[in-house]
C-alpha cells in the first residue's frame, strides 16, 4: 500500500475526525469565491467601471478576505494537526519516517483541498446570483441579476487555496519535524500556568478602559473639551492604546484575580460544582487569553465599521437632501438652454414637476470691523437675495417651518455650513459696498443652505436688496418634481441640453451615486463581518474542542465519583458559556462607546444600523454556544444514548 493509498483510507474511514476541518475549507473558498466573482458579475464590473472609488474598495476588501481567509484556514489545521500529534506518534512507531509521514499528510491535505475546492465552488456559484441580487437591492438599481459563471473567479480562488494549501502542508513538516515522539504523545496533556494574581494590573485594566471610555465621550466642540487639548488625531490614538492594553490586561490580570477572590469565598467557592467550574475557568483563561482579547477588540471593531457604514446607508436620503435641496438647480446662463431644461421638467409624466423658481443673487463685497467668516468669498463677497425670495425658496422646497419673519433694514441672516463655534458671526456687523453702502448686523445664523451651488448666503430685507447693484448677478433656477429618486432619466436628458458653466446639481443622480457607494460599502462590510463571525465564532468553538479532548480523563473521574450527565453539562454549560461572553460583552461595550462618540462627531443617527449588527452578531455567538457545549458534551462523556 502507498503512502497515497493510505491517506485516501485516513480520510474514508476517519472522516468524521477529518470533518472539521473539511468544513472550515469548504466554508472559507465559498465565500471567497463568491466575493471574487461578485467583482467579476458584468453588472458589477459596468459600475466598478464609471466609479474607481469602488473599483477600490472591492480590491481592498479581497485583500482583506484573503488575510482573514487565510488565518482561519491555518487555525483550523493547527487544531486539527494538533489532535493528530498522537496518531502521528503511532506511524513513527510503526518505522514511518518523519518525511514519509510528512508525504502522507500533504496527501491529505491535498485531496481535502480539492474535494473543499469543488464543493467551496459549487456552493459558490449558486450563492454568488444570491449576493448579486442583494447587492442591486441595496444600491437601489433597477434589474434582475443574470446567472453568471466565473471562470476568473474560478481560476484566482484555485491559485490562491494552492497556496494556502501549500503553506498548510509546509507547516505540517514543520511541527513534525520539530517534535519529538514524546512531545507527540503528551501534547494534549500540556497545561499553560495559571496566571499569578496580580491586584494592581487588575484595577490598571479597568481604568485604561474606564479611562479610554470616558475620553471618548467628551463633547467635541466645547472650548474646555479635552478633545480641543489633545487633538483629533493624539486623541484616538490615545482612546485605542488605552482601550486595547486594557482589555489584554483585564483577561491576564482582572479575570483571573476575580476567580481568585471567588475561590477564597468557601460560601460560593463550595456550592454544588462551583469547585470544579471555578478550577477549569482559570485554565481556560490563562490559556485562551491572547486569542479572547484579539477577538474582542476585532469585534468591537468590526462591530463599529458594519454599524458606521450602516448608518451611512440610512442616512444616505437625508445627506442627498441636504446636499440638494431642490430636485434639479442650475445658474441661467442663456433663456434658451433654460426653456429646454424647463419644458423637459414641465412634459415629464412619470415624475411630474411640482413647482419652480428663479432667483436672482447678487454678489456683493462686503468689509467688517472684526475677522471676516470662513464663509465669506474675497473675489466676489457675500452671495445676497432678499427675504422675500428665501422664503419663497423655503416654500417650494417644503421646509416652510424655516420660514423668517421681516428683516429691518441693518439685520441679515448668514446661511452656511462651514459655521461653527470658533467662527460664529451672530452680532456681527458687516458693511456692504454698495452706492450706497448699508450697514447690516447678523442677528440669526443657519447652516442649511437652500441651494446647492452656493457655500454661503446673505440674506438681507427687501428694501436692502432692492438698492444692490446688478453689475455682479446671477439667477438660479430651482425645480421641484414629484418622486424624485426616480427622475434619473431625466436628470440625464436635462444635463444634455444644459451647458458646462450652468453647474447643474441633480438630486436624484446624487442620491444614487450615494446609494450605490455606501450599498457597496454596506455589502462589502456585512460580508466580511459574517466571514469574521464565522471565522472567529470557529476559532473559539476549535479552542474549546481542544480543551475537550485534554480533558476527557478528568470528565472520566467525574463520572466515577457521581457526577450524572445533567451536572457535567451544566458545569461545562458555565466554563464555555464565560468563554464566549469575555469577546461578546466587551466587544459589543467597545463598539456602543466607539459608535456614540462617531454619532456626536459626524452628527447621524447610527442606533438603528448598530443595533441591528449587534443583535445578529450576538444571536450567531448564541447558536456558536449552543453548538460548542453540546460538542464538548459528547467529547468528555459521549453522546447520550435513548
Amino acid at each position: 500500500m502507498t503512502l497515497f493509498d493510505l491517506a485516501k483510507k485516513n480520510i474514508k474511514h476517519n472522516f468524521i475526525h477529518y470533518f472539521l476541518y473539511f468544513a472550515s475549507m469548504i466554508f472559507s473558498i465559498m465565500i471567497y469565491y463568491t466575493f471574487v466573482s461578485l467583482s467579476k458579475d458584468p453588472e458589477v464590473v459596468a459600475l466598478m467601471d464609471n466609479n474607481d472609488n469602488l473599483a477600490s474598495i472591492f480590491n481592498a476588501s479581497s485583500i482583506i478576505l484573503i488575510i482573514f481567509v487565510a488565518i482561519f484556514i491555518l487555525y483550523s489545521n493547527h487544531f486539527f494537526t494538533r489532535k493528530r500529534k498522537k496518531e502521528i506518534g503511532i506511524y513513527s512507531l510503526l518505522g514511518l519516517r518523519k518525511k514519509e509521514i510528512g508525504r502522507m499528510l500533504f496527501y491529505e491535505n491535498f485531496l481535502m483541498g480539492i474535494g473543499a475546492l469543488i464543493i467551496g465552488i459549487g456552493l459558490g456559484t449558486l450563492l454568488s446570483k444570491l449576493f448579486v441580487a442583494i447587492l442591486i437591492k441595496i444600491m437601489k438599481l433597477d434589474g434582475i441579476s443574470n446567472f453568471v459563471f466565473s471562470t476568473d473567479a474560478m481560476i484566482n480562488t484555485v491559485v490562491i487555496f494552492i497556496i494556502i494549501t501549500l503553506i498548510t502542508s509546509v507547516t505540517g513538516y514543520r511541527i513534525i519535524y520539530r517534535t519529538t515522539l514524546l512531545d507527540l504523545f503528551h501534547s494534549e496533556s500540556k497545561r499553560e500556568k495559571i496566571p499569578k494574581s496580580n491586584p494592581f494590573l487588575a484595577i490598571l485594566s479597568l481604568v485604561l478602559i474606564l479611562g479610554g471610555y470616558f475620553i471618548a465621550l467628551q463633547p467635541l466642540l466645547t472650548e474646555d473639551a479635552i478633545w480641543i487639548k489633545l487633538k483629533f488625531e493624539p486623541g484616538m490614538l490615545l482612546i485605542l492604546t488605552s482601550v486595547i492594553t486594557g482589555t489584554v490586561l483585564l483577561l491576564n490580570s482582572f479575570l483571573p484575580f476575580s476567580l481568585n477572590k471567588i475561590r477564597k469565598n468557601k460560601r460560593i467557592f463550595y456550592n454544588g460544582t462551583n469547585i470544579i467550574s471555578n478550577s477549569q475557568l482559570t485554565f481556560r483563561i490563562a490559556s485562551n487569553a491572547r486569542t479572547l482579547s484579539t477577538i474582542a477588540v476585532l469585534t468591537g471593531m468590526t462591530l463599529v465599521a458594519i454599524g458606521m457604514v450602516g448608518g451611512l446607508y440610512n442616512n444616505a436620503n437625508k445627506d442627498a437632501g441636504l446636499n440638494n435641496p431642490a430636485t434639479f438647480e442650475y445658474h441661467i446662463v442663456d433663456e434658451k438652454s433654460n426653456k429646454q431644461a424647463l419644458t423637459l421638467a414641465q412634459n415629464n409624466t412619470k415624475t411630474p414637476m411640482t413647482g419652480n423658481q428663479e432667483t436672482t443673487i447678487n454678489y456683493v463685497k462686503t468689509t467688517s470691523d472684526r475677522k471676516m467668516p470662513t464663509a465669506y468669498g474675497p473675489e466676489d463677497g457675500f452671495a445676497v437675495i432678499s427675504l422675500t425670495a428665501y422664503n419663497k425658496l423655503l416654500t417650494l422646497e417644503k421646509h416652510t417651518s424655516s420660514k423668517m419673519a421681516a428683516l429691518k433694514d441693518d439685520e441679515a441672516i448668514l446661511i452656511s455650513s462651514d459655521l461653527t463655534t470658533e467662527n460664529d458671526v451672530l452680532n456681527q456687523s458687516f458693511t456692504l459696498k454698495n452706492s450706497t453702502p448699508q450697514k447690516v448686523t447678523v442677528t440669526k445664523t443657519i447652516t442649511e443652505l437652500p441651494f446647492s451651488t452656493l457655500y454661503s448666503l446673505l440674506v438681507v430685507s427687501d428694501d436692502v436688496a432692492n438698492t444692490l447693484s446688478s453689475k455682479n448677478q446671477t439667477t438660479i433656477q430651482s425645480i421641484m418634481i414629484d418622486q424624485p429618486k426616480d427622475a434619473v432619466a431625466l436628470s440625464k436628458q436635462m444635463a444634455k441640453v444644459l451647458p458646462e458653466n450652468a453647474v447643474f446639481r441633480s438630486y436624484p443622480e446624487n442620491y444614487e451615486a450615494l446609494m450605490r457607494e455606501t450599498g457597496v460599502l454596506l455589502f462589502i462590510g456585512m460580508f466580511i463581518g459574517l466571514v469574521f463571525l464565522a471565522a472567529t465564532g470557529s476559532i473559539i468553538y476549535f479552542k474549546q474542542l481542544t480543551e475537550a479532548y485534554n480533558d476527557v480523563l478528568t470528565y472520566d473521574i467525574l463520572k466515577k465519583i457521581g457526577l450524572d450527565r445533567k451536572e457535567i453539562r451544566k458545569t461545562i454549560a458555565k466554563q464555555v458559556l464565560v468563554i464566549f461572553l469575555i469577546p461578546l460583552v466587551l466587544g459589543i461595550a467597545h463598539s456602543s462607546v466607539a459608535l456614540v462618540a462617531l454619532a456626536h462627531l459626524l452628527q447621524m443617527n447610527i442606533t438603528l444600523a448598530a443595533s441591528i449588527s449587534t443583535g445578529a452578531f450576538t444571536l450567531i455567538f448564541i447558536v456558536y454556544y449552543f453548538i460548542t457545549v453540546n460538542t464538548y458534551t459528547n467529547i468528555v462523556i459521549g453522546k447520550k444514548r435513548d
